[in-house]
């Protein structure tokens, strides 16, 4: 029977490449994006491949759409909590709209997802998967991103209290933890600079791609994983071993 795996953000960068390796592993997939225009790309990518998907298009701020998933969706196997927003602004400088919209993106809609789809798990007695995509930065803090480390170093905590609720159903918890990662070939040559200081950083001398990301994430739902649960798989070439 075909495994059925939901993925927030899928319409870019990291959540795309999810997308597009679950379905190639004959997912049936049920993918949120935030923007219509999104759509499009997905429809053509994925119907070339011929996947089974559903796209639905919402904000993950609105409660009501972030609800009405429960009636949408009967059921999942995996759940990829992929989608965020970022804040670069010095600590100071952060507003309480700006504090909001991202607590809102990156930890309470997560929240609130998880325990619409691990209740789902729990009353079809599916072993499932729940993969929070965080960032080293849940590991390590950064100028100029206090809200944006806030919440990732939450969603890290969340990851190991939900993996030891969930534990005695079966349903395993874990986070992939990115190092900076190129979502598009634009980046490179705009802001090239900024990208070899970040790199010169990182004892691998490289970024992670979506490809890697995407594969760490298909791996956690495979029988090689089913005794990992509650940690974290940081993916940062090194970055948070030490100096």
């Amino acid at each position: 029977m075909k495994k059925i795996t939901l993925i927030t953000g899928a319409g870019r960068g990291i959540g795309k490449e999810i997308a597009i390796k679950f379905g190639e592993e004959n997912h049936i997939l049920f993918l949120l994006i935030q923007k219509k225009q999104q759509k499009k790309e997905l429809i053509k990518i994925l119907s070339k491949k011929k996947i089974d998907y559903s796209i639905l298009v919402g904000d993950l701020k609105d409660r009501n759409f972030v609800k009405s998933l429960d009636k949408k969706i009967p059921k999942v196997n995996n759940l990829i909590n992929n989608a965020a927003v970022a804040n670069t602004k010095y600590f100071t400088n952060v507003s309480r709209k700006e504090l909001d919209n991202i607590m809102d993106v990156n930890l309470k809609s997560i929240f609130e997802i998880s325990q619409i789809f691990s209740k789902k798990m729990i009353k079809k007695n599916i072993e499932g998967n729940i993969i929070n995509i965080s960032s080293q930065l849940g590991h390590t803090a950064a100028y100029n991103r206090s809200a944006y480390c806030m919440t990732k170093f939450g969603l890290e905590g969340l990851t190991k209290s939900m993996a030891l609720d969930l534990a005695k159903y079966g349903i395993k918890v874990n986070s992939i933890a990115p190092t900076k990662t190129i979502v598009n070939l634009e980046e490179l040559s705009k802001t090239k600079k900024r990208l070899n200081i970040i790199r010169n950083k990182i004892p691998l001398k490289k970024f992670s791609t979506v490809k890697e990301i995407a594969g760490i994430a298909y791996f956690l739902t495979t029988e090689a994983a089913n005794s990992i649960t509650g940690t974290s798989i940081i993916s940062d070439g090194g970055w948070t071993a030490g100096k």
